[in-house]
């Protein structure tokens, strides 16, 4: 009877150990945590800027290959015929120069995107990581990964892994931003230069 009430005692403890496994599965929107952060709203700000510089460059470049066009037009009836032609050659040169040095930055600008995404990412990860483990959350589920169909909003922790992500980047940047108080201490040097002083002015 009593390896009976033993055994039923440990199934019971196994059923409660399931259950409260279960209850720790949760979800977060791994996406909505990046738009949404201040570090995420500060890299995109920052995109923004780089996007804007280059198609400034494209605007430029476009107008300088136009007003060339222009020129040249303008001055087709009086030119020579040779020099039409190394107007003409002048102008398919400028265009496949201007064309490859746009699609060299335009590549450049892509891969910085690119690593600054990264970077976000595998910041918030780890910041991620630590509050499940903080919260000892059994499984924790990204609603976007493939495959996941479905996830409840009863299980939903976005908002609480948002807030610790925001708190951990506000607190790196105060740390970043506070400036240093450094206290001046008298060195050897420093003593030396005061005892000379000294010195020079009982002697003056």
């Amino acid at each position: 009877m009593k390896k009976v009430l033993s055994a039923l005692a440990a199934l019971s403890v196994i059923s409660m150990n399931f259950v409260a496994a279960k209850s720790e599965l949760v979800s977060i929107d791994s996406i909505l945590i990046m738009q949404k952060s201040k570090e995420g709203q500060s890299v995109v700000a920052t995109i923004q800027k780089d996007v804007e510089t280059f198609q400034k460059e494209v605007e430029l470049s476009q107008k300088e290959l136009t007003d060339f066009q222009e020129s040249m037009n303008k001055q087709a009836k009086v030119l020579s015929k040779e020099a039409l032609t190394a107007k003409t050659e002048e102008l398919t040169k400028k265009k496949k120069d201007i064309e490859r040095k746009l699609s060299d930055k335009e590549e450049a600008l892509k891969a910085t995107i690119q690593k600054k995404q990264f970077a976000l990412r595998e910041k918030q990860l780890a910041t991620i990581g630590e509050v499940s483990a903080k919260e000892e959350w059994g499984v924790l589920v990204d609603r976007n990964t493939p495959g996941v169909l479905y996830v409840s909003t009863a299980i939903d922790k976005t908002d609480l892994v948002l807030k610790a992500v925001d708190e951990k980047y506000e607190t790196t940047l105060a740390k970043n931003t506070t400036p240093k108080t450094v206290t001046a201490k008298n060195t050897p040097a420093t003593t030396t230069a005061v005892v000379e002083e000294k010195k020079t002015v009982k002697a003056a």
